[in-house]
């Protein structure tokens, strides 16, 4: 097992690890009280970044406006509007509540640049700026840990700067977003641009508040990675280190037996796409055979379209009938133009629990698994937020308001190894949670979750455990379909991203997102 007090398998960099903002704000607590960091060298390096960022966007006589609100968040605002007027950058600081209100680090900072000649007006004294006079806006006014509706000058200055023509760049998380949940807590900034520090926080990655971010920034405050090690939570961003088993070179002697038989179960008629689309993205992810389980009639019709994959007549045999060929294979995926009749599904819930073979279940398969949940218990499945809330017996909106929380509930009701796809698709498995941070709008395509379940399998015939194939199948999709997109199938179909699984392969399709660390 793994140890339960590294976030993340060793090796990677604190940045990409995600922590709760109460999680932050203890290792922040340690970093201060166990090893005597002081509070105000962390915002000092916080700011210089903040101020950084904003330097390289704004050109150099633009004038900008810096919003603080009372706690650390404000004190980082304040931070960086010293070091702009350093550097000779015109500033104007203003404030959601009074001067003698701020206190600790944040009064601290203040202080300072009320010393250097930087008078700070008063939201509510001094009525609002004039939005036009600003070339760039840094929101310091709420911080990552903000619960409840924001209300006040709070919420006018969050107002203010969603009417202004100036872009934002915001401190930690735009001012508005509950950085546990990606919620809107009734008013949020919508920013072009987030620095925030030493991890990045779930209210980054879960929507809408990672509508809201612009691009991301996750910067080093000097921080030990210590402290953030310290936690029990296991959340990280993939990356290569998840990645690299899906694309490790073949041995010199390899043959197709070796490689893994993937079997897809499926394909009704009319609905024979989804199923040849799995097995041909299960070859291009490395699977060295498939072969594809339809109905009779469906299988006849796929028989003189298919090239490297198998056919067969299986869906209307019995439930030992189906048991037993199952076991023939090195993986099994279930779902993709399945027959959703029912009788289809009582069939499936007798003969696939007794099969031992790695399993993938999508599509029809889940929503079989809805009325029937042995077909899909510890098995992995890739339910979108609809079938989600079918699986557990709820609305796909409550999916959306916390879909970590989703995925975990999925995770223990099935004993499964989930995915939950969407943008910024969810890992949840046995050592750990990962999110994507790649892939591409021109993704919501039929059939990209049939190429996304052919990947998964194909990764288990060759042997990866559940998560780690898991984690490797979503972020090698969702790089396909990036590159797909630069390509210029922003409007892509499904075909396009079982091509751009070798341009992945081939290094063409390097990851990035829309975020990056920095130093």
């Amino acid at each position: 097992m793994p140890d339960r007090h590294r976030i993340v398998p060793p090796g990677r960099p604190a940045a990409d690890r995600i922590l709760m903002p109460a999680e932050m704000a203890a290792a922040d607590r340690h970093a201060i009280e166990q090893l005597a960091i002081p509070g105000v060298a962390l915002m000092e390096n916080a700011s210089r970044h903040v101020a950084r960022a904003l330097a390289a966007r704004c050109p150099p006589g633009g004038r900008v406006a810096v919003i603080c609100g009372g706690g650390n968040n404000g004190g980082d605002g304040s931070g960086a509007a010293r070091h702009l007027v350093a550097w000779g950058r015109p500033v104007e600081l203003w404030l959601t509540r009074a001067p003698e209100r701020y206190v600790g680090d944040a009064a601290t900072n203040l202080d300072a640049c009320r010393r250097i000649g930087l008078k700070p007006h008063i939201w509510s004294d001094d009525g609002s700026p004039d939005p036009q006079r600003f070339a760039w806006i840094i929101d310091a006014v709420l911080g990552t840990g903000l619960s409840g509706e924001v209300r006040g000058a709070a919420a006018d200055a969050i107002r203010w700067m969603n009417r202004a023509t100036a872009p934002a760049l915001a401190v930690d998380i735009p001012s508005g977003i509950d950085g546990a949940t990606g919620a809107v807590c009734g008013v949020a900034v919508e920013a072009a641009h987030t620095v925030t520090f030493a991890t990045s926080k779930p209210g980054h990655w879960l929507f809408p508040g990672a509508g809201r971010r612009g691009t991301l920034e996750i910067v080093d405050i000097g921080m030990p990675p210590a402290c953030i090690e310290r936690t029990p939570a296991r959340r990280w961003l993939m990356g290569d280190a998840d990645l690299a088993p899906a694309l490790a070179a073949r041995p010199r002697d390899a043959h197709k037996g070796r490689q893994g038989h993937v079997y897809v179960l499926g394909g009704a008629p009319g609905r024979t796409g989804a199923v040849r689309m799995c097995a041909d993205a299960a070859m291009r992810a490395g699977a060295g055979l498939a072969t594809i389980g339809a109905a009779p009639d469906a299988a006849a019709a796929l028989g003189p379209a298919l090239y490297e994959t198998m056919v067969e007549g299986l869906l209307d045999r019995s439930a030992g009938a189906i048991t037993n060929r199952l076991a023939d294979f090195d993986a099994v995926a279930v779902g993709p133009g399945l027959d959703p009749d029912d009788r289809v599904g009582a069939v499936l819930a007798e003969a696939l629990p007794a099969v031992e073979r790695p399993m993938v279940i999508d599509a029809d398969g889940l929503n079989h698994a809805a009325r029937r949940p042995a077909i899909a218990r510890g098995r992995i499945i890739t339910p979108h937020p609809g079938e989600a809330g079918r699986l557990l017996g709820c609305a796909t909106a409550e999916i959306q308001r916390d879909r970590l929380a989703a995925a975990a509930a999925l995770a223990e009701a099935f004993d499964a190894t989930v995915v939950l796809k969407g943008a910024h698709t969810i890992v949840h498995a046995a050592d750990g949670v990962a999110v994507c941070p790649d892939g591409h709008p021109g993704m919501a395509t039929a059939g990209a979750g049939d190429v996304l379940t052919g990947v998964i399998a194909a990764l288990l015939a060759r042997g990866l455990p559940p998560g780690p194939a898991a984690r490797a199948a979503v972020l090698w999709h969702a790089r396909a379909g990036a590159h797909a997109a630069r390509s210029g199938a922003h409007h892509m179909l499904a075909r396009d991203i079982i091509s751009g699984l070798a341009a992945v392969e081939r290094g063409a399709g390097e990851g990035g997102g829309d975020h990056r660390c920095a130093g």
